[in-house]
């Protein structure tokens, strides 16, 4: 212990105190030195962030009508996860071949650094999610009441990177004096220049070349900052105002800004398929999947909206559905083209892309059915459409499917739990195969508990008789109907859920209005 503490102390080189106590003012060295434990610039920035980000969180709740101080509670359960989250994603991705087969033996060994936003993003999420239906509150206030606080606290968390001199882009010069150094106030000569737009880095003390390096963190950190702006002095203060929209707005801005800053990174990390280094940045895949579900966000919210836009291109509804189809044919055909044409150019970043042109292929495909089933639900003689008096399927025939679907889907999980840790984890010895096994037997034991075995209940329990497909029609036509109970699974009927703010009210805390009302009484 004394031997530990001496080896702390004497690398510390603080600016003003003792060994003991005492304030480091420049670079990589202890901010802080409290009873001989250094506390570093990148924990204090990180630190810092995650305190407004609660203070800011406690603000919308309050103002969505929720109990302000049930912020705290989020932030004991989004943040130790979230920590964890960033600390996998870089073990899970990382730089190299020797940094995955070196192993998991300093996962908690926090300040050796390393990690990953976008891993605390996702656990942070699925815990926010998880407590949200604990306490059986709105997921939707919750989350744009959080964003807010992430993007600030991401900006102010970028510059612990310029502490550590990482998160840094190309090399611009290695001429100190070619560059004017406009915020020499941040660090001490070569040490830590930083002009605005580039960042001195000393690499060669990691065999690189010491010079001027792109900024990446920076822009970053101003980008951020700039989104947590547009959150609260725009979508949160507009009377158009609809739930998500902050959601979805991190969704799509944060994962543009990244998918850019990315690709100026030099110390991305990289997708591994087993102990093969593909050439695809992770952050990058993943910032096209925070984009795609933005997207998505954004469109349920106007789903009423555009369904009514798009219906005026047509005279009545059957016609929608009928003209629909050849609408979706030169999808799937060109999806289909696409999914061919990258699988035989080769390459892991063309098989991603081919990967998810086969699944758009197999989606608009099965629409094209759908779509055909659909409209047997019209009259052929006056073109009305009409439900069968049973309704749209049994619930027979409805968790008939559901358990066939999540059966087909846990299988396939423990399927990529064996592979993974027979092949990558035993043959290979690589730890992120039994990672990977772990991961997907997680998500089996949810798809299990939560999806197949109510379904499997509600199909033993539901009533088995005949289902009732008869219509009869206003104008006296009598027809019988019986949809396809697993393309309605996949293309359920339309609903409409209600995203707006009009009837929430600001959160009154009771205590005062207790002791108000008893004044008045006296």
């Amino acid at each position: 212990m004394l031997n530990l503490l001496a080896e702390i102390t004497t690398t510390m080189q603080l600016e003003w105190g003792n060994a003991y106590f005492g304030v480091g003012t420049s670079g990589g060295r202890p901010a802080l030195c409290i009873f001989g434990f250094p506390i570093y610039f990148y924990a204090l920035f990180i630190v810092t962030g995650m305190a407004l980000a609660i203070l800011i969180g406690g603000l919308y709740f309050k103002k969505r009508g929720y109990d302000p101080y049930d912020i705290t509670i989020y932030a004991l359960v989004i943040i130790p996860i979230g920590v964890l989250g960033a600390r996998m994603y870089v073990y899970i991705f990382p730089w190299d071949e020797t940094h995955m087969m070196s192993g998991w033996s300093t996962f908690f060994d926090f300040r050796s650094g390393g990690l990953g936003i976008y891993g605390g993003v996702i656990l942070g999420y699925l815990a926010a999610f998880v407590c949200c239906k604990v306490r059986k509150q709105d997921f939707r206030i919750i989350a744009d009441s959080i964003i807010p606080g992430l993007f600030l606290a991401q900006s102010i968390g970028r510059w612990g990177n310029f502490a550590n001199q990482e998160a840094f882009g190309n090399l611009i010069t290695t001429d100190y004096d070619a560059m004017v150094n406009l915020f020499s106030f941040l660090g001490r000569g070569r040490d830590h220049g930083f002009n605005g737009i580039a960042v001195w880095i000393d690499a060669s003390n990691a065999g690189g070349v010491a010079g001027w390096y792109q900024a990446t963190f920076f822009y970053e950190s101003l980008c951020t900052f700039i989104g947590f702006l547009v959150c609260v002095l725009v979508l949160l203060r507009s009377k158009r105002y609809k739930l998500g929209w902050c959601a979805a707005f991190y969704g799509i801005y944060y994962g543009i800004v990244r998918l850019v800053v990315e690709g100026l990174r030099t110390d991305s990390l990289y997708l591994f398929i087993g102990a093969h280094k593909t050439d695809i940045k992770i952050s990058q895949l993943v910032s096209v999947f925070t984009i795609t579900l933005g997207i998505l966000l954004l469109s349920q919210i106007y789903r009423k909206q555009l369904h009514s836009l798009y219906a005026k291109l047509f005279k009545s509804e059957r016609e929608q559905l009928a003209k629909s189809r050849w609408i979706l044919i030169p999808v799937t055909v060109l999806s289909l083209a696409l999914a061919v044409t990258m699988f035989a150019l080769g390459g892991e970043s063309r098989f991603i892309v081919g990967f998810f042109a086969t699944l758009l292929c197999l989606y608009s495909f099965l629409g094209i059915f759908a779509l055909q089933d659909r409209l047997k639900l019209y009259c052929v003689n006056c073109g009305k459409r009409n439900l069968p008096q049973g309704g749209w399927q049994s619930d027979r025939d409805k968790y008939r499917v559901q358990t066939a679907v999540y059966a087909v889907v846990s299988a396939a999980l423990v399927a990529v739990a064996l592979f993974s840790l027979i092949k990558w984890g035993i043959a290979d010895g690589l730890d992120n195969g039994y990672v990977l096994a772990v991961a997907a037997l997680l998500c089996c034991v949810y798809f299990v508990v939560v999806k197949l075995v109510p379904a499997v209940k509600n199909y033993i329990s539901a009533e088995n008789k005949p289902f009732e497909s008869n219509i009869c029609c206003e104008c006296g036509n009598v027809y019988d109907v019986k949809l396809n109970a697993f393309l309605l699974f996949f293309f359920p009927p339309k609903v409409y859920p209600d995203y707006g703010v009009e009837n929430l009210k600001p959160w009154v805390d009771p205590e005062p209005q207790k002791g108000k009302k008893h004044k008045e009484k006296t």
